[in-house]
């Protein structure tokens, strides 16, 4: 297990402040945010490439805090791969043992060639590590991190640079990694399919700050602020009303929806439930259901009629700006191509949509 408790790192112009982390043994944890949010700080920090201002790094509740690189037990691979160009596949993945102070060097000079052979890039041994595709160039790196043994491995992006293809076959590859040798990943994306396909938790960072930390599915469905919704894209936003409670569910009355909003009560952590009190809600546009014309929907609750202002296709899926009638504001929704085909609307078209009770989140 990784702690890191309430630590600062200061640098020209920037700063990591409080931040307070928790990796679970055998988890696979992401930190996503904008560019230039201090990601690649606090991987760095934690393998001991920045020195801390404040806090304390904890691995397997050893306080590394002040330990170098080499004594911390991470394995690392860096944005640009670092790969020397000059050196053999083979020389590449044995580096680290080669220059280590390990015990057990023939054993781990086995184990780094049998993990080459698990990547699938036994055959490129003894080529100079110059002149290879992308996908190899990763395999190299990941063979060398995991070469000398250590469970806990950090990854900086290490996927950005390839073709969706070969990223998808790699994220496989990391999943198996991961089972077969038992590692414990923190690392940095920018690919949110790649996040959620590795990761079991992710930490949002904004400005230096971890905004949000919990299981993946949790923040993803529901940002706990405004920053962290609008980091995933999230535009469907609204200043509500509390206009009556009952029970299990809250009822609220959204002026920028000209309607009332029903979700359950669990859902608004920490808020005064008297009338008239304000709060801020929002959904995932892949949570707003377009009703079909011809088959009577179960969904009772928070269906506004509008008309669709304009569709979009985007691969897989449509995206549609929905405008609910008596209102300038718009809903973006998302919904597969199957469906799009089988509700039937069209841009210029009224339609009734739905927003499920269960996905409406709030924001503190």
């Amino acid at each position: 297990m990784i702690e890191i408790n309430d630590i600062e790192v200061q640098i020209k112009g920037f700063s990591l402040k409080n931040i307070s982390l928790t990796i679970q043994t055998g988890s696979c944890h992401c930190l996503v945010g904008p560019t230039g949010c201090g990601k690649t700080t606090l991987l760095e920090a934690v393998l001991g490439l920045r020195s801390i201002k404040k806090g304390k790094i904890l691995l397997d509740k050893k306080d590394i805090t002040t330990l170098p690189v080499h004594e911390r037990g991470f394995s690392y691979v860096p944005q640009d791969l670092a790969i020397f160009p000059h050196l053999t596949v083979e020389e590449n993945i044995l580096y680290g043992i080669k220059h280590s102070n390990l015990s057990d060097k023939q054993k781990r000079y086995k184990s780094g060639l049998e993990i080459a052979e698990s990547l699938g890039i036994n055959h490129l041994l003894k080529r100079k590590a110059v002149n290879l595709s992308g996908g190899e160039r990763q395999r190299i790196a990941l063979a060398r991190a995991l070469a000398p043994g250590h469970k806990y491995l950090l990854l900086d992006e290490p996927l950005s640079a390839l073709h969706e293809g070969m990223k998808k076959e790699l994220w496989l590859l990391i999943k198996e990694l991961q089972r077969k040798y038992d590692l414990t990943i923190l690392m940095i994306s920018h690919d949110m399919e790649e996040t959620c396909f590795l990761s079991d938790s992710i930490s949002v960072m904004i400005d230096g700050t971890i905004h949000q930390s919990d299981l993946r599915e949790k923040v993803f469905n529901m940002p706990a602020t405004q920053s962290v919704a609008e980091f995933f894209g999230i535009k469907n936003i609204f200043k509500a009303e509390i206009i009556k409670t009952n029970g299990d569910f809250v009822t609220l009355y959204c002026p920028k929806l000209s309607s009332k909003l029903v979700l359950p009560s669990s859902r608004l952590i920490d808020v005064n439930f008297d009338e008239k009190v304000s709060v801020k809600v929002g959904i995932r546009p892949e949570n707003i259901m377009v009703l079909r014309k011809d088959k009577e929907s179960r969904e009772k609750d928070n269906i506004l009629h509008g008309r669709i202002e304009n569709v979009f296709e985007k691969g897989t899926y449509h995206l549609i700006i929905f405008r609910p009638h008596n209102t300038q504001s718009t809903i973006e929704i998302e919904i597969p191509d199957y469906a799009y085909k089988k509700c039937g609307v069209k841009k210029g078209h009224d339609a009734e949509v739905a927003l499920k009770k269960e996905c409406i989140f709030y924001l503190k």
